[in-house]
């Protein structure tokens, strides 16, 4: 009996569509899935190395603005030249104070005996065996991440009981004869690092379970802190810029993406940064639409079978010629149509049936087009605002937090091409160097929090009457550049003097007022390098100091 109820051309009619409509969606479904998983694969992907990317670009930012400021320190020779190092325990407590992840600055004889330091630590102290003094009496020099050794005991413990660990930083300091008169070195907290990954972190990244760690050349996890040894990354990671599905230690298949952090050329710490998502968060996307997909398949079929079945009956000559136009529409056209010209009603509504099929077909595959648009569109979205986010973090990467003017590394990018457009056409410039008076004092009876409101307030005096004549720039501490393109020296004094007069009359909080020194120098066709202007505007800043402060003094 069963058998017989299915071997009639109804159920077969019926069997046949569904079957046939539920291949096309199977098919259908299963070819966009793939397609809209790969894109979206890549297009995660994409997004976790250009987080990498940008935080990496971050850290080497930092790396490199830290190695430069001891080297700046390093040159500054008349600050160890003198039998009194009070001058340079001044300077290198300023330049401690400048950067609150200095855990300690301080400067080394040739012999490896600590003359100063920041806050007095380690003073006395035998460092002639520590790597950082050893390997920064020949070169500028960068150490690995290490744990705390002689300054773990002076220093507060962290509160989450993690030891305290350290980036060294030494460069050597050379007389003009060529002698070795030490090394002078400063020991960053690891704090620093943790502070440009928490900023770039944002509350989206953690939404999507998006991981981050750091690992040195020997592949141990330096971020986050790994002093129990329970973080591990896998052996086998992709190559830098690029990402991998891979298999981690807890057994879950994760996105990740690798990328190395540029060293400064003094040192390669090899360093690198690793970026991970799960492979489920990162595709869930793709498994709503694949669902939607075959509910959307599963109801289609089902409502022609319904059709099919409804209107099948006795069916002869003009089911053949159904027949053959339903193979035509089988074999890809999409133009033919069934007739309707038959005299029995049922093969008449059989073939507006199979019209409407066809259409319903053609509609939904126009709705899966419009879906995978749609996801296209997505996919541009998320690379507009990754871009957007890169040029977010360009702009903080090149401004100072604090006074909002452009910062060290800004600045050492002008110099730089000015230097060159200068070598190339002759055109000048000049560079003023700006130092406040007694700013420690104002630290000392005041408070910080006014000191930091007399630097915001000294930028903007600075950066009003400058505009757009010039670049401002904060050099470190309460020290300022100003670089003034395409001047001569009469011009550059005028604007230091009115810079001078300006910053005498301006009240930098409730009821106080301040001086500032100025040094200016202008390029000169025989420097080989645009800090030899730095220096001399440097050494004309300290002359003004010396001579009387509140000042403008032109470098010869």
């Amino acid at each position: 009996m069963t058998y017989q109820a299915m071997n009639t051309f109804r159920s077969r009619i019926t069997l046949l569509t569904g079957g046939l409509l539920l291949s096309l969606s199977l098919v259908l479904v299963t070819y966009f899935y793939q397609v809209a998983s790969t894109r979206l694969s890549k297009a995660s992907g994409e997004y976790l190395v250009g987080i990498s990317q940008s935080i990496s670009n971050m850290l080497t930012a930092n790396l490199i603005e830290r190695e430069r400021e001891i080297v700046l320190l390093s040159k500054r020779l008349s600050l160890y030249q003198n039998q009194n190092l009070s001058e340079l325990e001044q300077t290198i407590d300023q330049v401690k104070n400048s950067y609150k992840h200095y855990a300690w600055v301080g400067f080394a004889n040739a012999d490896g005996v600590v003359l100063a330091s920041g806050d007095g630590l380690l003073k006395g102290a035998d460092v002639s065996q520590r790597p950082w003094f050893i390997n920064g009496r020949s070169a500028p020099f960068i150490g690995d991440l290490h744990k705390a050794l002689l300054l773990e005991s002076l220093l507060p413990k962290p509160e989450d009981g993690s030891p305290i660990r350290f980036v060294d930083f030494s460069a050597p300091v050379i007389d003009a004869n060529g002698k070795l008169e030490g090394v002078v070195a400063t020991h960053a907290n690891w704090l620093w690092a943790k502070e440009v990954l928490s900023s770039s972190f944002t509350e989206a990244s953690k939404t999507k379970e998006i991981d981050m760690f750091i690992i040195n050349n020997s592949g141990e996890v330096l971020y986050p802190d790994n002093y129990l040894g329970d973080i591990s990354v896998p052996t086998t990671l992709p190559k830098d810029g690029q990402f991998e599905s891979l298999i981690w230690q807890d057994g879950k298949d994760y996105l990740t993406s690798t990328v190395s952090v540029d060293s400064p050329e003094s040192t390669t710490l090899g360093w690198r940064l690793v970026v991970r998502q799960p492979v489920d968060i990162a595709m869930s996307s793709v498994k709503e639409v694949h669902s939607l997909f075959l509910i959307l398949g599963m109801a289609a079929t089902v409502f022609c079978m319904f059709l099919a079945y409804r209107f099948a009956g006795s069916l002869s000559f003009p089911l053949e010629r159904l027949a053959v136009t339903a193979k035509r529409i089988q074999q890809g056209d999409r133009h033919v149509t069934f007739q309707e010209d038959s005299q029995l009603n049922e093969v008449t509504s059989l073939s507006r049936s199979l019209q409407d099929m066809m259409s319903s077909l053609l509609d939904r595959e126009q709705t899966l087009l419009q879906l995978n648009s749609t996801l296209e569109a997505k996919v541009q979205s998320r690379t507009a605002q990754l871009e957007a986010t890169n040029q977010s973090l360009k702009a903080i990467v090149r401004q100072d937090r604090l006074t909002q003017v452009y910062n060290r590394l800004a600045l050492d990018e002008e110099l730089i091409k000015h230097y060159e457009l200068a070598r190339e056409s002759g055109n000048q410039f000049a560079i003023i160097m700006v130092d406040a008076d007694h700013f420690k004092k104002i630290n000392d009876q005041y408070g910080h929090t006014v000191g930091d409101k007399v630097l915001k307030r000294m930028a903007a005096v600075l950066k009003s009457i400058v505009d757009n004549s010039g670049m401002v720039a904060r050099f470190g501490g309460e020290e300022f550049t100003v670089l003034l393109p395409t001047t001569d020296v009469e011009n550059a004094q005028k604007m230091a003097e009115r810079l001078r007069e300006h910053m005498e009359k301006t009240e930098m909080a409730e009821g106080l007022y301040i001086t500032a020194s100025f040094g200016v120098a202008l390029y000169k066709a025989d420097d080989d390098h645009y800090e030899q202007v730095l220096n001399r505007a440097d050494a004309a800043l300290y002359k003004a100091k010396d001579t009387g402060r509140n000042r403008v003094v032109v470098s010869d």
